[in-house]
């Protein structure tokens, strides 16, 4: 079976562990401004840049398109949120994904939510180049341009609360995946609809003889819808997947 990333805590080889520290306080600080989830450039803080923390085509898609947004679903925190970076980040080839945890409300005293998250190194060859949040809107834009137009909102853990799988088989390892021992981790975005359906499905980073494994599964499925004030709503919502071959 393909876990879910998040439900488990992979190692991570000590020559990462640079990485580790910026994505930590990266995910850290963009959380507690509420960044994480909405993109409004605006609640940067004095002392973090945007093209330091967001990765490039995120933010010229954000330049070039600003009306394909909604507006962001809650006010800017008047104080820094509460938030927590559970693990240390899961590392492989240039993209990561760290499990951040967030005490919303006013005061903090609102059930926390977990979610991962995903960051990339602009170039692997450079890895002083650091590390950025990756939204994927550039390859949202290009792929699904009517969800846009529809004012589909991208999921917001701070907003509204979590689908739940209700029904649907898991993704499995393909015996030819597991002969040319493919593994590393991939990043679907689905529509989950009010009604519980999943449709809209595409890949963001994909793996060989795997991604279609995963898509055909995903659409399969029904998800308890999520919702806002006690309300279903349709939204976009990302997929994380970490595969490790079998032992």
């Amino acid at each position: 079976m393909l876990p879910w990333l998040g439900s488990g805590c992979a190692s991570v080889s000590g020559s990462t562990r640079g990485a580790e520290g910026e994505i930590t306080e990266k995910a850290r600080r963009l959380c507690e401004h509420g960044l994480l989830s909405w993109p409004d450039l605006s609640r940067f803080p004095a002392d973090m840049r945007p093209e330091d923390s967001i990765r490039a085509e995120d933010l010229a898609y954000l330049q070039a398109h600003p009306e394909s947004l909604p507006p962001s679903p809650r006010p800017p925190p008047s104080q820094p949120m509460r938030c927590e970076v559970k693990d240390p980040p899961n590392i492989s080839e240039g993209f990561a994904t760290v499990q951040v945890k967030l005490w919303p409300g006013a005061e903090a005293d609102g059930p926390p939510v977990e979610f991962p998250v995903d960051f990339v190194q602009p170039s692997v060859e450079w890895p002083r180049a650091g590390w950025r949040l990756a939204y994927w809107f550039a390859e949202e834009g290009a792929v699904s341009p009517q969800m846009a137009a529809a004012q589909v909102p991208f999921f917001s853990s701070d907003s509204m609360t979590r689908p739940k799988k209700l029904s649907g088989e898991e993704a499995a390892y393909t015996r030819e995946a597991i002969e040319k021992r493919i593994q590393g981790q991939m990043a679907i975005r689905c529509v989950i609809t009010r009604e519980g359906n999943v449709i809209n499905c595409h890949s963001l980073k994909s793996l060989p003889l795997m991604t279609p494994v995963a898509l055909k599964a995903l659409r399969g499925s029904r998800f308890e819808p999520a919702t806002v004030d006690g309300k279903p709503l349709s939204v976009r919502y990302m997929f994380l997947f970490n595969l490790h071959l079998p032992r």
